[in-house]
């Protein structure tokens, strides 16, 4: 994660094949081969944490409330997968400590994205989110394959300032590509090791504001994006020095990649 090669991250695990953040979608990008996995972690009203991308459960299980405000067994009970496909009824939403117990005997990277806001949950369930999460990845030396990651800068300045450098911090936005939820005291060019870089309004993209990859540069942020997988788009971002592909179709990334001599076969 030292930016000495290009990273190629399945956006929560195989979600072109299989129901986004589940076991049968990390089970999927493990086979493959990424380099990485990018997945979102949520914190139960009894404290566990469990990989869903949304707050709300609606979207991805059918029912109603939120992660922060439901219990670990009531989730468990929920359907994760049939939304994607009947073939996929009943899968489970899973915990962070499965999830490890998949790719710990793997060299595979993680990018752990903390989505307890807290605009949206308060600071303390926020950090302490962020807390059991870090006590997790020491418990299961896990640290020098973790990138911590989070649309709030307050929650990453939180990690930051309690752990250092343990951790490379991967931010999102800088100055025109701004999209945080919130905003920290330390500057995000101290905060951040990696950023993502995303379009401020909608019809464009990264690559019209090529001043944020060369800020990043300048102040020795890795830049990465999460964009359509086409050959000409990649192009032109490698050219700018992005170092990191979060994918939504592994398979056409890593064919796209191969052809540019970026990655091994």
């Amino acid at each position: 994660m030292d930016g000495s090669r290009i990273i190629l991250a399945a956006h929560r695990g195989d979600r072109k094949c299989f129901p986004e953040n589940t076991m049968p979608a990390f089970e999927s990008a493990l086979r493959f081969g990424v380099d990485m996995i990018e997945t979102d972690v949520h914190m139960t009203s009894d404290g566990h944490l469990v990989l869903i991308h949304d707050r709300s459960l609606v979207r991805t299980t059918g029912a109603n409330g939120f992660t922060d405000q439901t219990s670990l067994d009531e989730i468990r009970t929920l359907d994760a997968g049939s939304w994607f496909s009947p073939d996929f009824i009943n899968t489970p939403v899973p915990t962070v400590e499965e999830f490890i117990s998949l790719v710990k005997n793997s060299d595979m990277l993680v990018n752990w994205e903390l989505k307890d806001f807290p605009h949206e949950v308060g600071d303390d369930f926020a950090f302490l989110c962020a807390d059991r999460l870090i006590d997790t990845i020491r418990k299961h030396s896990f640290e020098e394959r973790s990138m911590i990651n989070s649309f709030s800068d307050r929650v990453l300045e939180y990690v930051y300032g309690k752990y250092g450098s343990a951790f490379p911090i991967h931010g999102q936005g800088i100055y025109g590509c701004q999209r945080t939820k919130d905003t920290a005291t330390v500057k995000q060019e101290e905060l951040y090791s990696w950023c993502c870089l995303y379009p401020n309004e909608k019809g464009l993209s990264p690559l019209d504001f090529p001043e944020n990859f060369e800020y990043c540069k300048k102040h020795g942020i890795l830049p990465c994006v999460c964009v359509p997988d086409h050959m000409d788009t990649y192009k032109k971002y490698v050219e700018l020095g992005c170092r990191m592909f979060t994918s939504n179709d592994i398979y056409e990334a890593d064919r796209i990649l191969k052809e540019l001599g970026l990655r091994l076969s």
